[in-house]
């Protein structure tokens, strides 16, 4: 709910007719493209992952990668983009987070999948889809995307990008280095030799910890992991003994 309150908050004013155009197609997109993602990133995981079931954690942030993905162009975006942009969205989430897997980053949350290169691919979509008309109805420059014959949208996305990946990168990595050179980047050694089989998780937080499913890329806890399934109860035979006379 909290997405709505964002994409079509922003646009400050629902005191005419205009506005409430404008706001609507915002709630439509939005709408479309969460529902969408989820739903694309669930059967993706169903198609590419052997042994996987129906993961909840997966959809759930497949419908944050379609509202990240279209936050971007939520204004600007004619209905059927943000069914592009939502689909869109679920695969690049389920792709980048199989890239992130194979280089051993750590991202349990998946935070980089959804936030940076699901938000990355609504900026490029926005670029490519948004019409002149739905530009102007949200207070923008008529522009249009490179789909509708402009190419100046896109250039700047592709400036954006960079630029917001250069300030990211280099604050985050200033923040790492002096936690690294503190000693606090990684836990203490006295943590590990007091619990060494267990993780943060469990030895210093008390909870429950996310771990990699075992097939599949997708994270589950260990509370998941119990088998819940109903013991199965033996019942006496009902055949009557043959010694014992009938009733």
């Amino acid at each position: 709910l909290g997405w709505y309150g964002f994409n079509a908050g922003s646009r400050l004013t629902l005191s005419s007719g205009d506005d409430s155009a404008v706001v609507g197609r915002i709630v439509a997109n939005t709408t479309i493209a969460a529902s969408t993602s989820g739903l694309t990133a669930l059967l993706a995981t169903l198609a590419f992952s052997k042994g996987r079931g129906y993961d909840v954690a997966t959809m759930c942030n497949g419908i944050l990668s379609g509202l990240v993905s279209v936050t971007a162009g939520c204004a600007t975006l004619p209905l059927w983009g943000a069914l592009i942009v939502g689909a869109i969205g679920g695969l690049v989430n389920r792709g980048f987070g199989q890239l992130v897997l194979r280089l051993k980053v750590d991202d349990p949350l998946e935070a980089s999948s959804v936030h940076g290169a699901c938000g990355a691919w609504g900026v490029i979509a926005a670029a490519l889809l948004t019409t002149e008309e739905f530009a102007a109805a949200a207070g923008y420059q008529r522009r249009a995307g490179l789909f509708y014959g402009g190419g100046k949208l896109l250039g700047a996305a592709l400036l954006q990008m960079v630029c917001i990946l250069a300030w990211s990168g280099t604050n985050a990595g200033l923040v790492f280095l002096l936690l690294k050179k503190a000693g606090k980047l990684r836990r203490r050694e006295t943590y590990m030799a007091a619990a060494p089989e267990e993780d943060l998780d469990s030895s210093i937080h008390g909870g429950a910890p996310l771990e990699p499913a075992e097939h599949g890329s997708g994270n589950t806890s260990r509370a998941e992991s119990v088998d819940t399934s109903d013991p199965v109860i033996e019942m006496p035979d009902a055949t009557p003994d043959k010694d014992q006379p009938a009733a």
